[in-house]
């Protein structure tokens, strides 16, 4: 099937896969038992991955996706068709790759109200903070380098902007938090007027400067923002450079919980999917 893709273009080509049956017309034929949707991330509507999802949990299928989009737009409906059809909807990889934020929100911290969640959530933009800082470069130079590695996108407004940063943490507290918050709820500002000197001022002062991003429980709802914030070496986000993210969950009856690690990678990103497709079994 692998030869068939890169040959073809298509796995529809694959004898006996369906011809030129479309994807909905293949989910609804394959019986199977779960779907691993991987299809590219859509923003403006979460499409088509939105309905893939819905086809796939509506016969029943538990669902696996690292697909951000359908999750902005219709998480807690599709939560509830997962929950109707008692299948599994797993979206941890959606949420800064292989860090277990969503398992740990869901799972280890279950019977805890979470007050707030604080984290380092896209490695692109920790990479070049990190660069700027450790190598003395502009933000353009560390950007270049990003990609010549294959680290940032040719088109990196997302991260750059603390779009996808704010993606993730919408997801995060809306699944965790329990929060109904929309994207055009959260402040969001992202490191594209970060310059060295900046980096400087902090430097003097014993700081480092982090892409963060914060939900916090207040009078009853809950408040998210984006924003470059100065940390000292008291601060666990002080010591996360490169591609690794981190995430801090502040608990009612459990504490404070760090999760420092999961650089940004394709084979992480795929184990995370792994975590979800073995849970889903595990649970069913």
């Amino acid at each position: 099937m692998l030869r068939t893709k890169r040959q073809e273009g298509t796995i529809s080509a694959y004898p006996n896969v369906g011809g030129h049956d479309s994807p909905l017309d293949l989910i609804g034929k394959s019986r199977a038992q779960l779907m691993v949707e991987a299809t590219p991330t859509n923003l403006r509507n979460g499409e088509p991955a939105l309905a893939y999802m819905k086809a796939a949990l509506g016969l029943g299928m538990h669902v696996v996706s690292a697909n951000k989009g359908p999750f902005v737009f219709a998480l807690r409906q599709l939560k509830d068709l997962a929950k109707r059809n008692k299948v599994e909807l797993k979206y941890s990889a959606a949420v800064a790759g292989a860090l277990p934020i969503i398992p740990t929100g869901d799972y280890a911290l279950i019977g805890a109200n979470v007050t707030s969640i604080e984290g380092i959530l896209n490695g692109t933009t920790n990479y070049i903070l990190t660069q700027m800082a450790e190598k003395g470069v502009e933000m353009k130079e560390a950007l270049l380098d990003a990609q010549r590695k294959g680290i940032a996108e040719t088109d990196p407004r997302l991260d750059i902007s603390g779009e996808d940063t704010a993606v993730k943490l919408l997801i995060a507290a809306n699944s965790i938090m329990q929060s109904d918050t929309q994207i055009s709820d959260i402040r969001i500002s992202g490191i594209e007027h970060i310059t060295h000197d900046d980096i400087l001022s902090a430097k003097k002062r014993g700081h480092t400067l982090r892409l963060i991003g914060t939900a916090r429980s207040v009078s009853g709802s809950v408040a998210m923002k984006v924003e470059v914030q100065e940390v000292g070496a008291d601060h666990p986000f002080f010591w996360v450079n490169g591609t690794s993210k981190a995430v801090i969950l502040d608990t009612d009856i459990m504490g404070r919980i760090a999760l420092i690690g999961g650089e940004s990678n394709p084979q992480l990103a795929a184990g995370a999917m792994l975590r979800d497709t073995l849970n889903s079994f595990r649970r069913s």
